[in-house]
């Protein structure tokens, strides 16, 4: 029996989890292209290019493609003929997690306990890791890099075994309406029919690895498309996979991935690793934008009058604050009757950076999905803030206390966080300096591109 160290699973966790972060897989990147070479709407030209341009930046600079380098999903298949030495396989993957997210600056974003604990666990650890003991003498393994924006739209349905295909798209379709520009479209629909609710789960995850689909796969994929109708371009890409069930079930479930879907995988031979690593030639599209408004943060009547779908460029000081940040200013102004911070004609940004590099002002970083934070902003806007920057809808309450106290609420692109990075000229961390990626940190932004929602 070949005896394999588990050392190497190790190394190659490390390795994967570096490329599913930089590396943007080819089959994905010529149907941007394509998107982008079709697309006829100088807005949705923009944003595609804005995307494409940001994958060569990424892996130019061996940065993340999106700030949020989320939560690691690692599907391992072991020959059952091989005997394992070295570390348990749970601390070897977790290892070479923690040392790759270190060593590259990755954003470390998994709390302890989702429940009682949610302080950060500083490595991105613990993985999620899914074993299968299957035939032979290799080792398989598969990393999927799964951002929360997108994943907190995924879901489950039990449907009844009697249900239509149509009634699967119908469901389907919904579920990517209901994401929205939260899930930083285009997306990428991982889904998974079959077993049991979990396995359904699970299936829809795998997906993303699959290639080879029979005629009836085929089939259905293209139907699901043509009935996705106008939404139709905010879908990359559609991953099946299908299984046996009970007489009495049909569980549908969808992982839902923006296009920043991060995958890598390689085999383990005879103590040899063999990544399936397949480089496209990047390159980059030059971005015209038309109507263009350049504006100043401290220009506040210029705030002010800005309309509803102006695209400016922000320049000046701004703030930046997510969901642990929000949760202590709360609890610093119930105490004290003020926030932490001046926050009066103050603009604050939905954003949590990875790490800076030795050298950078600040690490790749973009908006978080700002209805997380709806609850916090009747009393902002209130004493004085004049705008936020995010992504994705706002409450119907949220968007009456924007308005109400004649506020705006600008739009970031989601999954270009190298090129948001570079207009950040400055970076300082102003309060909560034990959330780390979640600190408040003052930033100077130059030409920062933002589209006006309200």
């Amino acid at each position: 029996m070949q005896c394999i160290d588990t050392r190497l699973i190790q190394e190659a966790v490390y390795k994967l989890c570096l490329d599913a972060n930089v590396i943007y897989s080819s089959d994905l990147y010529n149907k941007l292209l394509h998107s982008f070479e079709s697309s006829e709407l100088e807005s949705e030209k923009i944003k595609l290019a804005n995307i494409v341009n940001n994958i060569k930046l990424a892996y130019d600079t061996k940065r993340p493609l999106c700030q949020d380098t989320g939560q690691v999903i690692v599907f391992l298949e072991i020959g059952q003929n091989l005997n394992l030495t070295g570390k348990s396989i749970s601390e070897a993957v977790n290892s070479g997690i923690a040392a790759s997210y270190k060593d590259n600056y990755f954003r470390k974003s998994v709390v302890n306990n989702s429940l009682f604990d949610r302080s950060n666990t500083g490595e991105n650890t613990p993985g999620v890791i899914y074993t299968d003991i299957v035939p032979g003498d290799e080792i398989n393994i598969k990393v999927l890099i799964k951002g929360a924006g997108s994943e907190n739209y995924s879901t489950v349905r039990m449907m009844n075994p009697a249900a239509s295909e149509q009634d699967i798209f119908e469901f389907i379709k919904n579920t990517v309406l209901t994401a929205g520009e939260k899930s930083c479209p285009p997306v990428v629909i991982g889904i998974g029919i079959g077993g049991t609710m979990d396995s359904a789960a699970l299936m829809s995850k795998k997906a993303f690895f699959k290639n080879v689909y029979n005629n009836e796969e085929i089939a259905f994929i293209k139907a699901l498309a043509d009935y996705l109708g106008d939404i139709k371009n905010n879908v990359l890409d559609i991953k099946l996979m299908t299984s046996s069930t009970h007489i009495a079930c049909m569980p549908v479930a969808i992982t839902i991935n923006c296009h920043c879907t991060r995958h890598a995988e390689c085999k383990i031979v005879n103590s040899e690793i063999i990544y399936k690593n397949e480089i496209p030639a990047y390159k980059a599209i030059p971005v015209v934008a038309q109507s263009l408004i350049r504006i100043n943060a401290d220009d506040i009547n210029s705030v002010k009058y800005l309309q509803r779908g102006d695209r400016i460029l922000l320049s000046g000081e701004i703030y930046t604050a997510r969901d642990a940040a929000h949760k202590l200013m709360f609890e610093y102004y119930n105490k004290y009757g003020e926030f932490p911070f001046d926050i009066n004609n103050k603009i604050i940004f939905y954003a949590g950076p990875c790490p800076a590099k030795p050298g950078e002002i600040i690490g790749p970083v973009g908006p978080t999905t700002s209805a997380r934070m709806d609850k916090y902003c009747d009393l902002l806007y209130k004493q004085g803030l004049i705008a936020t920057i995010g992504k994705g809808e706002r409450s119907p309450e949220t968007v009456d206390s924007i308005l109400k106290y004649n506020g705006r609420y600008f739009v970031a692109q989601g999954g270009i966080s190298c090129i948001i990075a570079k207009c950040v000229k400055k970076s300082e961390v102003i309060a909560f300096d034990e959330l780390g990626t979640e600190a408040v940190r003052k930033l100077y932004v130059e030409d920062l591109p933002l589209t006006v929602e309200l």
